[in-house]
């Protein structure tokens, strides 16, 4: 089958070569054909000329007849001769026309002849007029010939590579709408083209392949997850017992201390990740109608408390805006930015968060980036050595916004940090 595509191409691109080297020839071909016809026709006209004038060699007042003649004449021209042609001679010019007032082109045969002893110059003219006429109406009707040729060789040529290249384009077009986390397959069709066969069962091999493994991976991020909470409780609930022991000095209770601040991290860590495992997994699919400005001052009163301990002030400002979206999502996205707005302040600083045009926007204060703003948004990516950190709050708040199709946008002027989420 490729093979037949590929000898349809040659075929059709030959074709066309040979069409159009074919009609500058075939013109020149037929020009010269009719300048042949109009040579012969102007040499027969000469010769029954000077044969028809020999009959009347015995008239006395020829010669006054000749003179009258050529002046009445329009394709004869006879004038007396000074010897300078001695054979035909033929040219191709242009002669002015009266009637049209225009010039056109002739054709003219030139010999010597003689007549009553006397020597002249007999010159036929022939009108090129409708020979130039029916060759541009030739080249215009193969003009419009090739026109249509390949006008329909590019039809044909379009409709047998669509019919030969649909199996492709059914396999390419599932693959664009492929999702690993659905649970659907690649169903390609038998063809009668070996390599699409082919491509077919490896497309199919490989994405059911890369299922098999995205699945596998899931089930085990889901079971680490559930399985780790309940060792991380009892580890928890220990330290809580170690606290209350009598006797216990200043030193053991800041090692239980420091362990209990690292149980609570890797609580967190441990929560981050099984939340991420679930949005990747699309299992917060049900929307419904938030009212955003309400549900943000809500969360931002409950987080004061905490800006206050390091003096940070914080300035709202929401216009009405209502969103349909999961609860338990949004909830998530602006706790992530305010917490972050707030952990990353300078002391004696400030937050201002606004609504406005549909737009989030959450500013603070802080210190330039010592990391690339490209990797600010990348798993397990933080600033700094901080301990209370996962690393994980700005990769889950990018997560949602791809996932809710939110615009997310980041940028740093003049000592401010600033997030937009975009709705």
């Amino acid at each position: 089958m490729r093979l037949l595509q590929v000898s349809l191409r040659s075929m059709l691109l030959y074709a066309l070569v040979l069409v159009l080297v074919s009609i500058p020839v075939s013109l020149f071909s037929i020009r010269e054909i009719i300048n042949e016809e109009v040579d012969e026709s102007l040499a027969l006209h000469a010769d029954q000329f000077a044969r028809h004038i020999k009959n009347y060699e015995y008239l006395d007042d020829l010669d006054l007849d000749l003179r009258i003649w050529d002046q009445l004449s329009y394709d004869i021209v006879l004038e007396p001769s000074k010897g300078e042609l001695t054979d035909k001679q033929y040219k191709t010019g242009s002669m002015y026309d009266s009637l049209e007032q225009e010039m056109h082109p002739f054709r003219a045969l030139s010999l010597p002849v003689v007549i009553k002893g006397k020597p002249y110059l007999l010159t036929v003219y022939h009108s090129l007029v409708d020979n130039d006429e029916l060759i541009t109406a030739l080249l215009i009707v193969q003009a419009i010939l090739i026109l249509l040729l390949v006008s329909g060789l590019l039809l044909l040529n379009r409709a047998l590579s669509k019919k030969l290249w649909e199996p492709f384009y059914s396999t390419l077009e599932q693959l664009k709408a492929y999702e690993l986390d659905k649970n659907e397959t690649i169903s390609t069709q038998k063809t009668n083209i070996t390599e699409f066969d082919d491509l077919n069962k490896t497309v199919g091999h490989l994405t059911e392949r890369n299922r098999q493994v995205f699945l596998q991976q899931k089930e085990f991020i889901e079971n680490a997850s559930h399985e780790l909470q309940t060792p991380i409780s009892i580890f928890q609930s220990k330290l809580d017992n170690l606290m209350q022991i009598q006797g216990l000095t200043e030193a053991g209770a800041a090692t239980i201390l420091d362990l209990e601040e690292a149980a609570q991290r890797m609580a967190r860590l441990n929560k981050n990740l099984l939340l991420l495992s679930k949005i990747d997994n699309d299992q917060f699919n049900h929307a419904e109608e938030i009212d955003l400005s309400k549900l943000a001052e809500g969360l931002l009163s409950n987080l004061r408390p905490m800006a206050d301990l390091d003096v940070i002030s914080i300035e709202s400002s929401f216009a009405p805006l209502s969103i349909k979206a999961n609860l338990t999502l949004i909830e998530v996205l602006l706790t992530n930015l305010f917490h972050n707005a707030i952990r990353h302040t300078t002391p004696n600083g400030k937050v201002v968060v606004e609504i406005v045009d549909r737009k989030l926007i959450v500013s603070n204060t802080g210190n330039p980036l010592k990391m690339n703003p490209d990797k600010m948004f990348d798993r397990f990516s933080r600033e700094g050595n901080g301990e209370n950190s996962s690393g994980l709050g700005l990769a889950i708040v990018k997560k949602i916004c791809d996932t809710s199709s939110f615009g997310l946008d980041y940028s740093f002027h003049s000592g401010i940090h600033t997030f937009s989420v975009l709705f």
